[in-house]
């Protein structure tokens, strides 16, 4: 039996919406191919420094490769680390060289940043030549981006990306615009309050908050129960010790908390998602895109410069509302509730993405002879 072709798909725990999985899933539905996901617990170590490619990490999870003013892919491959470093670097570079002697695949994709410049990192120094291709996980080019020479070919969510790599010296024919790799259904209001009433939800406006404690959680969420009953509210947080200190606030407002829904279960979040009929969230490239496919207004807020920048160009559009601040949510939302408003961006974020989709990007994938 003829052995299939391999993908062998390169990440990092950084990556957003378990994009890797989602592809690899896709992939390996298609028939035509196996699919290897290296994450850099197989490739690296993440709290350990191993050469100037990570000085460029962030010290937060959401964002691991800081590209500062001197510090582009060209330069760190140039870079001269310290002995020290460059035999923890060396061992990096061999994980990578020996996974692609090993499964000899037909391609690499790379779809984190910290991925894609290990990858770029092996490559320079082991010399092997199987193609490369990138899917950048943000509406706008990281600052400061310099081609790498690694990449092959490259995915990208929209045309002022792709724009900006012509501008860098990438040729326009390895570039392909075709949004980010996130799906979800849209669901038809009939299906939303069977939905509601199967989850126990009250039918009036649902409120989904997605926030960690830095994002402020807990403030956002008394001002929420503040409204009483006019909104439910879904609240998804994954640092289960915040539990004790939600469920006091939700305990404590008008309503006793029965409008109130704090969810930890990560395997719920598409369900209650959803339902919900306005999204509010932390920057994240997956739960913008399922927003705007399910047609759901969204308020989002950001955490730091890159964030902020993809913010920056999602309001450009219509696509977004965004929070300066925890109090400037409640009058988003009324403004959301009051008016036509909500309509404007639903109608902006499903037109958006409604020529994109996973399968789209998986068959220009499985059939990718190179350019």
């Amino acid at each position: 039996m003829e052995r299939k072709p391999v993908v062998l798909i390169m990440t990092s725990t950084d990556e957003y919406g378990k994009v890797s999985e989602v592809l690899a899933e896709a992939i390996r539905k298609v028939g035509t191919h196996n699919v290897v996901v290296l994450n850099e617990t197989r490739y690296d170590t993440r709290f350990n420094k191993i050469s100037r490619l990570d000085g460029l990490m962030f010290l937060n999870d959401e964002y691991k490769l800081l590209v500062a003013k001197k510090t582009t892919p060209q330069q760190i491959l140039k870079g001269k680390p310290s002995k020290k470093s460059a035999d923890k670097l060396k061992g990096r570079v061999r994980r990578i060289a020996n996974a692609v002697k090993r499964y000899n695949p037909e391609f690499l994709l790379t779809v984190t940043p910290y991925a894609h410049c290990a990858v770029a990192e092996a490559k320079e120094r082991a010399g092997f030549g199987h193609n490369v291709i990138n899917i950048p996980d943000s509406f706008v080019l990281r600052k400061h981006f310099a081609a790498d020479g690694a990449a092959d070919a490259y995915i990208v969510e929209n045309g002022d990306i792709k724009a900006e790599l012509v501008k860098n010296g990438v040729p326009s024919r390895k570039i392909m615009t075709m949004g980010l790799p996130f799906d979800a259904e849209k669901v038809t209001p009939i299906e939303v309050e069977t939905k509601k009433q199967e989850l126990g939800l009250p039918k009036t406006t649902t409120v989904f908050l997605n926030a960690s404690a830095k994002d402020g959680v807990a403030e956002t969420l008394k001002l929420l129960a503040d409204q009483g009953s006019i909104v439910n509210v879904v609240c998804y947080f994954e640092d289960t010790r915040l539990t004790p200190s939600l469920r006091a606030i939700a305990d404590a407002a008008e309503s006793g908390g029965n409008n109130i829904v704090l969810l930890s279960k990560e395997e719920m979040f598409d369900e209650y998602l959803s339902v919900s009929d306005i999204v509010i969230t932390r920057y994240d490239p997956s739960v913008l895109y399922k927003c705007f496919k399910m047609g759901k207004p969204v308020i989002s807020f950001s955490d730091n410069d890159f964030a902020a920048a993809n913010l920056d160009y999602l309001v450009s559009k219509n696509l977004v509302m965004r929070a300066a601040d925890t109090i400037d949510v409640v009058a988003l939302i009324y403004k959301l509730m009051q008016t036509d408003t909500a309509s404007v961006f639903i109608e902006n974020g499903e037109k958006w993405t409604e020529m994109y989709s996973v399968e789209n990007i998986v068959n220009y994938l499985t059939s990718y002879i190179g350019t």
